[in-house]
């Protein structure tokens, strides 16, 4: 039965208020212009999704013998050739995929302005705030569980012979649980204000205009993947001849072929991209002041943040048993013919963990400032230019990898006999192949990329007698945290027993056969766990000051830059991985009490 439960909600709110384009006609005094973004931007998803898959397979052949006194009942099922094919698969996939664009585009054209006396400069100010918030939650769990028998079992109870005949039965099985989740987010963040201010002519005490840009810009991103998978399987594909009190058992040769495949995989994966564009630009008019003017001013203001949160936990468990047998038991009868056995198992047992996070934040800054061209003749302010650009990035990631695979494998010729007959085991050239993998891989990858280029250009002033110096300031904090927590762990246990094993208690002789079968036994566990975090921080801060050219008593230009760059980065990572392996290929005949064995010349007691 497959299931898929999926619920997603979404919620997503988008706020847009005071867009637009403001222009400063000519006048007297000249208007001023304000331009206001604000967007903000919500996702929330989350998505569980389960798969359950049972299959329990039963192709039986169980003839039955019985005896009440003087008749007898003895069952001949002859040859057992049944093929069986069992698949079984459990599949869950949990995805979570949102993407946000926020794009704010103010534009803002100050008109020229005639003033004859007194009178103040046009004022022009630019805020953009944008807020995006991503949190995505991913669940999937699958479980497979697979139980298949292939059997040929005649019973006699209290009656003649039995007689089990060859055993040439395939069974082919299976058994596949798959979990997926996957986290995909992308979140671009882009903010292009424009400032143009329009020329002034000024006779005398009038104020310069003045400009202002904010921008700011933060992303949040949170995601959390879990993926489960489980697949056990439990195999028996056998011949199985049963008498009690009765005569002899031939349980026959046995050929069988027995396949199985059990598989658990799970992934959980993480993906995020942030891209954070700010590119603000002020465009200063020319200022034409006779006396006592002030000085242009011009500030630009760029905060860009981002966080990134990143869970990933991804658990594979993989069980197999299997039994390929020939068993011929006899209690308190005749004696029993085991056959030869030439079976062939091949099994392979895999668990497969798998949870990565990937997450890349590009962050760019390239604000710029544009100083008109300034003539003034007494008394008049210099044009002051400001610029800071913040940006900050933390990332943390989280990877843990679970994959544990547990193997045990019965290829098995084992006659039985209690209180009877002689043991005859037959010769054994029985081939076991068995494969036993679990791999863990927890990998954390993460690019941050912080690139501030603020440009400031001052215009030329032509000064004649106490004008004040052009002040140029520009100041860059850069800030890149990442932590990166990686564990892996990968368990690999395998139990194999490829075994001609005749067993006789209280009774007479034991011939075990020749053995000459092989035993091919692979246990493998890796567990890998790397961290890998790539950070730049690039500033290139520019500041140009324009020519000045001063009669008398002028102040001097003044200029400052500061660039602080701060990169912080934690990684942890842990991988174990385990591998145990048991293995038995022998050829034990076994008696109990007296009888001798054929081979040799001692006499055997207990042993």
């Amino acid at each position: 039965m497959k299931r898929h439960l999926i619920a997603v909600g979404i919620a997503l709110i988008a706020l847009a208020a005071w867009v637009g384009t403001a222009s400063a006609a000519a006048g007297d005094p000249p208007p001023g212009a304000d331009q206001l973004v604000g967007q903000l931007a919500g996702t929330l998803q989350g998505a569980p999704a389960a798969g359950t898959a049972g299959q329990t397979a039963s192709d039986a052949s169980l003839p039955t013998g019985y005896a009440y006194g003087g008749t007898i009942l003895a069952p001949s099922p002859g040859s057992s050739a049944a093929n069986q094919t069992a698949t079984n698969t459990g599949t869950a996939d949990a995805s979570n995929t949102s993407t946000t664009a926020q794009t704010a585009t103010p534009t803002q054209t100050g008109g020229s302005s005639s003033c004859t006396a007194g009178c103040g400069g046009a004022g022009q100010s630019q805020n953009i705030d944008q807020s995006a918030k991503t949190t995505q939650d991913a669940d999937a769990d699958a479980l497979a569980k697979q139980n298949a028998v292939n059997a040929n079992v005649p019973i006699a109870i209290a009656g003649g012979n039995v007689l089990g005949g060859s055993s040439a039965a395939n069974q082919t099985a299976t058994n596949t649980a798959d979990s997926t989740a996957d986290n995909t987010s992308s979140t671009t963040q882009t903010a292009t204000p424009t400032q143009t201010g329009g020329s002034s002519s000024c006779y005398s005490g009038c104020g310069g205009n003045g400009q202002s840009q904010n921008v700011d810009q933060s992303a949040k991103t949170k995601q959390d993947a879990d993926a489960d998978a489980k697949a056990k399987q439990d195999l028996v594909n056998a011949n199985v001849p049963v008498s009690i009190a009765g005569g002899n058992v031939n349980g026959g040769s046995s050929a069988a072929n027995q396949t199985a495949t059990n598989t658990g995989t799970a992934d959980a994966s993480n993906s995020s991209t942030t891209t954070q564009t700010a590119t603000p630009t002020q465009t200063a008019g020319s200022t034409s002041c006779w006396f006592g003017c002030g000085g242009n001013g011009q500030s630009q203001n760029v905060d860009q943040s981002s966080k990134t949160k990143q869970d990933a936990d991804a658990d594979a468990k993989a069980k197999q048993n299997a039994v390929n047998a020939n068993v011929p038991v006899n209690i308190a009868g005749g004696n029993v013919n085991g056959g030869s056995s030439a079976a062939n198992q091949t099994l392979t047992n895999t668990g497969t963990a798998d949870a990565s996070n990937s997450s890349t934040t590009t962050q760019t800054a390239t604000p710029t400032q544009t100083a008109g061209s300034t003539s003034c003749w007494f008394g008049c302010g210099g044009n002051g230019q400001s610029q800071n650009v913040d940006q900050s990035s933390k990332t943390k990631q989280d990877a843990d990898a679970d994959a544990k695979a547990k193997q045990n494998a019965v290829n098995a010729n084992v006659p039985v006999n209690i209180a009877g007959g002689n043991i005859l085991g037959g010769a054994s050239t029985a081939n076991q192949t068995l494969t036993n993998t679990a791999t863990a891989t927890a990998p954390n990858t993460s690019t941050t990329t912080q690139t501030a280029t603020p440009t400031q250009t001052a215009g030329s002033t032509s000064c004649w007698f106490g004008c004040g110096g052009n002040g140029q300031s520009q100041n860059v904090h850069q800030s890149a945290k990442t932590k990166q927590d990686a564990d892996a762990d990968a368990r690999a246990k395998q139990d194999a027993v490829n075994a001609n094993v005749p067993l006789n208690i209280s009774g007479g002789n034991v011939y075990g056969g020749s053995s000459t079968s092989n035993q091919t036994a692979t246990n493998n566990a890796t567990a890998n766990a790397p961290n890998s975090s790539t950070t730049s921080q690039t500033a290139t801060p520019t500041q140009t000051a324009g020519s000045f050219s001063c009669w008398y008593g002028c102040g001097g230009h003044g200029q400052s830059q500061n660039v602080r760059q701060k990169g912080k980065t934690k990684q942890d990572a842990d991988a174990d991985a385990w591998a145990k392996q048991y293995l038995l290929n022998s050829d034990v005949p076994f008696a109990l009490s007296y009888g001798r064995d054929p081979r040799g010349k001692r006499g055997v007691m207990t042993y």
